[in-house]
């Protein structure tokens, strides 16, 4: 950048002798030959100029680009890992739209102006300051008419203020866009079968039409600087030649020194004009850099304390002590809840919906912190258990099942890395998966789409029951996990779960009756209190009781 501004500036002195030789030959009225001799001379600097300045600009283009990419790449996987690392309460307050937005528009925002910047204003920057320093060599009374631009400096400033402000409101809107276009098209089926389309478009309209009005703000912001600039070049120049005038006549300035400012200005204008432009990208750049650091550096309220310990082996006893819990939007989903799983012991939590049984699954591995109360494995807080030892050692199977889009094999062997093909086929059986997972065309290496589309409901939870037991975790959280499989299909799958669950803590959140009436203790649940406890035959007894309710 240093030597394309120099090669750049050098132009002012090239032009000034240029012009002053010429002058100097007319006067002595040389030969024809003599000027073309001083014109040969002067070509292979010219050439020398023109061919430094060219290397120079492609080599800090590809250095620059470089940088930029390796530094938003950087930024990227920071925000991986900070999204990662956050609270699960925390991330799932947020719009997983407007966190994407984050990860491509935001970035993509930055990645424009690192490039622009560094590879314009950097450059720019020292370009002005060379040529502003030949311009005063050569005439520095002349060019002290330069300081007119300092003028510019307020208004621009305060146009500045005000862009990365609506650049922001612009990021945020093109956020919220993503988030509700995600929203919409993850939800056709009932868009569809409501016929919600023309309601939907509206709706989403709207969104476009509000970026629209927020984009046309911040550019009619940005169309200020390059005005104020053009009208206080075309003042400087103006000047330059009123007074260049006026030294030529009084013959205390020569020709090419005037020339050579003139050409300054020339260089100068368009660098000073590329400014402006590059401080509205650079105004949008910085404000999409608000919104991302905002997600690197967000830290985990849920994270090991320097007292953590990692248990060598957890037999994975469950116990809950007068647990109180509530969620940020203030609701209390648990009322000093106490209970207790042994290992080799199936526990199944009941009740109605809403009455806390997924918060105590959630309590379980972490995912929150409970306000009061203890939540122990083997009669260690989990709080004093280092996160990542305690999650190692718990199985989910989910009502909201996640798949990826890759092999079922790799579906399968997530949590469980050391798994070969014999355990994947092993576990899909016990899971009454082997059977369908051979039918598809290219059996365990089958591609399945996002979120294992093409295959049913009943599919899709007996590979997220196969991918649990693959996992062989001494303890096995499953929440609805037989929810979307039929009677005869459940059945078989407990049947090999039996011999499998012998020496692990096992819970169970169902509706389905059958899904609970063999389990060791049943805790029913009723607005965040356990009404009652004890086994199938025992409840089902009390025909005013929870449970009783339940079953019919």
């Amino acid at each position: 950048m240093a030597l394309l501004a120099a090669t750049t500036a050098a132009y002012t002195f090239i032009v000034s002798f240029v012009i002053d030789e010429a002058n100097n030959l007319t006067k002595k009225n040389n030969t024809i030959k003599q000027a073309q001799s001083y014109a040969f001379s002067v070509l292979p600097l010219l050439i020398f100029i023109t061919a430094t300045s060219g290397l120079s600009n492609y080599l800090q283009r590809i250095l620059n680009n470089l940088i930029a990419l390796k530094a938003v790449t950087k930024m990227q996987k920071q925000m991986l890992k900070s999204t990662y690392n956050s609270d699960f309460g925390s991330f799932k307050q947020k719009k997983s739209g407007d966190i994407i937005s984050k990860f491509t528009n935001d970035i993509t925002v930055v990645s424009n102006a690192l490039i622009r910047t560094m590879s314009n204003l950097i450059a720019a920057f020292l370009t002005i300051a060379l040529t502003i320093a030949a311009m005063l060599y050569q005439n520095w009374q002349l060019s002290l008419i330069m300081t007119v631009f300092i003028i510019a400096y307020w208004p621009i400033l305060s146009i500045s203020k005000r862009m990365r402000g609506d650049a922001k409101n612009v990021q945020d809107q093109i956020g919220k866009i993503t988030s509700n276009l995600k929203e919409s098209f993850n939800n056709m089926r009932i868009v569809k079968t409501y016929n919600l389309e023309i309601l939907e478009n509206s709706r989403l309209s709207k969104n476009f039409d509000a970026r629209e009005r927020l984009q046309m703000k911040l550019v009619t912001e940005q169309a200020r600087v390059d005005p104020i600039l053009e009208v206080l070049g075309g003042l400087a120049i103006a000047g330059v030649v009123i007074f260049g005038v006026y030294q030529i006549s009084n013959e205390t300035a020569s020709a090419g020194s005037i020339a050579a400012v003139l050409t300054g200005l020339l260089i100068l204008s368009p660098k000073l004009r590329a400014l402006g432009t590059l401080n509205n990208v650079a105004q949008e750049g910085l404000a999409a850099l608000t919104r991302i650091f905002t997600v690197i550096d967000e830290e985990a309220n849920i994270q090991d304390t320097p007292h953590s310990q990692e248990l060598i082996k957890i037999n994975g006893e469950i116990s809950f002590d007068n647990v109180y819990f509530k969620y940020p939007d203030g609701n209390l989903a648990l009322k000093g809840v106490s209970l207790i799983a042994r290992p080799g012991e199936t526990v199944a939590i009941v009740g109605y919906s809403g009455s806390g049984k997924s918060t105590i699954m959630n309590l379980i591995p972490r995912l929150y912190d409970v306000q009061s109360g203890s939540v122990c494995i083997d009669g260690h807080d989990i709080k004093n258990i280092k996160i990542k030892n305690l999650r190692n050692n718990i199985a989910l199977v989910s009502q909201e099942i996640i798949l990826f889009n890759t092999t079922i094999a790799n579906n399968l062997s997530y949590g469980n890395d050391s798994a070969d093909m014999d355990d994947i086929i092993h576990a899909a059986k016990q899971a009454d998966a082997h059977k369908f997972i051979s039918e598809l065309p290219f059996g365990y290496e089958t591609v399945l789409g996002e979120n294992g589309h093409g295959l049913s409901g009943g599919q899709k939870q007996r590979l997220s029951i196969a991918r649990a037991l693959l996992r062989d975790a001494p303890i096995l959280l499953m929440d609805e996990a037989t929810s979307a499989i039929d009677s005869l299909s459940e059945d078989t799958i407990k049947k090999s779960l039996k011999d499998f669950i012998i020496n692990k803590t096992t819970i169970i959140i169902s509706h389905r009756p059958n899904s609970v009436k063999n389990a060791d203790r049943i805790y029913v649940l009723d607005n965040g209190n356990i009404v009652e406890t004890g086994r199938h035959k025992d409840l089902i007894k009390k025909r005013s009781g929870v449970y009783s309710k339940l079953q019919n």
